[in-house]
């Protein structure tokens, strides 16, 4: 069976540093480790991951740097046709234009094929009307559906 492709957004790794909710953390950290051996996902990540990274405080934005080495979590990179399928979930009201960098995840993970977005943004991205919407768009366009998950639905507890 092939491995499914998952992207990991920045939610997810920064959820390693969240001091408000510690069941969050220990999912977070079994998804990493689930990731980490590679027999059932291939995990990416992509460069709007990397520039958010850069706005982190510094001492997380080590540690995530880190993290993304460690786990070696391959880069995808935006296109030309990401930016225009930006454009589509933000006029179509999908996403909000104040939110654009989820919209940016979103469209860099569908035109590279990806089978499944992780995060734990529930707000524009992990929510029933939003996916629907997000397939409607893709669909349009001629492109493939993606599933958006929470970290919960992978490690099992979803």
């Amino acid at each position: 069976m092939p491995k499914l492709k998952v992207y990991v957004d920045t939610s997810v790794l920064g959820a390693v540093y969240d001091t408000e909710d510690p069941s969050r953390v220990t999912v977070t950290k079994q998804l990493l480790i689930i990731l980490k051996k590679r027999q059932e996902y291939m995990p990416f990540i992509s460069n709007v991951v990397l520039e958010e990274i850069e706005e982190a405080p510094l001492n997380i934005r080590n540690d995530l740097k880190h993290m993304v080495d460690t786990f070696s979590l391959e880069i995808i990179y935006e296109t030309e046709a990401c930016v225009t399928l930006v454009e589509e979930y933000v006029k179509k009201k999908i996403i909000p234009r104040k939110y654009r960098d989820d919209a940016r995840h979103i469209a860099v993970a569908v035109l590279h094929d990806v089978d499944v977005i992780i995060t734990w943004n529930c707000r524009h991205m992990a929510q029933v009307e939003k996916k629907r919407m997000i397939n409607a768009v893709n669909m349009m366009l001629g492109y493939r559906q993606i599933d958006i998950v929470t970290p919960l639905e992978v490690v099992g507890y979803g």
